[in-house]
């Protein structure tokens, strides 16, 4: 069925939504204002999934895309969007998060943008057919994998990876085989770990560690499926990453902020709140962003799940002779109670997407002075948020973090005290 729809407004996964006798209609790669025809299709919640067939008269937010794949890829929804209109946008998404579990008016900053070209981290998928292997992403909203050739995020030397990557994979891939190549930019090089199953023989290490020299890498590792302990194959470079003044371990397919400026403004930030903390404890700490930033005059301890991050840390921090302490800890199944947190008088926190409910209820309950929350969801950040001030803290500042560019996605960094 085909109907003219005027769009209203960007719903949260980045698709223009519209009305039609009562229903939303969810319409990918349109903006507000635009009036378009559209095919509806299948249903999505309450709402209809939406097409464009045409696009009638655009919105006063509409821009030219810059990526030929814009459209195919699933990694940008909002390229075709201006940039003001992706900086206000991503701040109004956390305003409403935090409004809708009661906290109302917050003082939410302008986003902090990184560049084009500035993204440091990216995992390609790989799929090898009968007329050799595709590297690229998903397309949107499916399994299908198409060969890119063009990305405006990465920074140049990962995409530059992809015509190696697609020269070497069918030597080592079996047919009809996935592989996700997850690539970090180092001090010396770039970093890779290959995830597939893959015959770790002779002559295919062979050809990785040829690959890892030609390429001029500074690590390459496998490992046959996701939460294995990572092989090195090879390591012609230096494989540390700069965090603050200290050169720390990088685990293979480690945690890493997605881009530097990115990194930069969220370390900033908790460095600016916990200048004066002297035990600081950091919760989900990963390789360190947060630690090695803020250890100046401070003790810290670090807590993570992952052990090769944790292992990756307390090497950094014991090779530098840092007053950095670290415990391997599943901070959901047992978040550190608030007896626990009496000892410190700063804490950092930043959970992966679904958030720290159990974590943040004990650090309500704490007489801990200052407290910086950074978070990837503005839904599970407003709930954690709120669960602190209902403890007693207060919210001193909100700032949002854009280093994923044209995506839906958004980082952010708040600062509370203890009343």
């Amino acid at each position: 069925m085909t109907i003219e729809l005027e769009v209203d407004h960007i719903g949260s996964a980045g698709d223009g939504v519209a009305f039609h006798k009562g229903q939303s209609v969810f319409v990918p790669y349109s903006a507000p204002g635009d009036r378009v025809t559209v095919e509806l299709g299948e249903p999505r919640g309450k709402g209809l999934t939406a097409t464009i067939t045409e696009l009638i008269s655009p919105g006063a937010d509409r821009t030219e895309p810059s990526c030929r794949h814009f459209g195919t890829c699933g990694g940008c929804a909002l390229q075709h969007l201006t940039a003001d209109f992706n900086a206000n946008w991503k701040r109004q998404r956390i305003i409403d998060c935090l409004d809708r579990v009661g906290l109302k008016s917050v003082d939410v900053e302008n986003t902090v943008t990184s560049p084009p070209q500035s993204r440091r981290r990216v995992e390609f998928i790989a799929s090898k057919r009968k007329k050799g292997v595709m590297v690229g992403y998903h397309l949107r909203r499916s399994n299908q994998i198409f060969d890119a050739g063009a990305c405006p995020v990465l920074q140049p030397e990962l995409l530059a990876l992809l015509n190696p990557l697609r020269k070497m994979l069918p030597e080592i891939l079996p047919r009809k085989s996935i592989a996700r190549v997850t690539a970090t930019m180092a001090y010396e090089g770039i970093d890779i770990l290959i995830t597939a199953n893959i015959d770790d023989d002779l002559c295919a290490r062979e050809i990785l560690a040829k690959f890892a020299t030609d390429n001029k890498l500074s690590r390459l590792s496998i490992r046959r499926k996701k939460g294995e302990a990572p092989e090195v194959i090879a390591a012609p470079g230096n494989s540390e990453i700069s965090l603050g003044q200290v050169m720390a371990n990088l685990a293979p397919g480690g945690f890493l902020q997605a881009t530097i400026e990115g990194e930069h403004a969220l370390t900033d930030r908790a460095k600016d709140a916990l200048k004066d903390a002297r035990n600081i404890v950091d919760l989900f700490s990963g390789c360190g962003s947060f630690s090695f930033p803020l250890v100046g005059e401070a003790r810290i301890l670090a807590v993570d799940e992952d052990e090769g991050l944790i292992s990756a840390l307390r090497q950094t921090a014991n090779k530098n002779i840092l007053p950095i302490t670290s415990e391997r800890r599943d901070l959901f199944q047992r978040p550190l109670l608030a007896e626990e947190l009496a000892p410190f008088d700063g804490l950092i926190f930043d959970p992966p997407r679904a958030g720290a409910a159990a974590q943040a209820e004990q650090i309500a309950m704490s007489d801990i002075e200052t407290v910086v929350a950074v978070s990837c969801n503005p839904v599970s950040f407003a709930r954690d948020i709120k669960l602190l001030t209902d403890g007693g803290y207060e919210i001193a500042s909100v700032l949002p973090v854009d280093q994923f560019l044209w995506s839906p996605h958004v980082e952010m960094v708040a600062v509370l005290s203890k009343k």
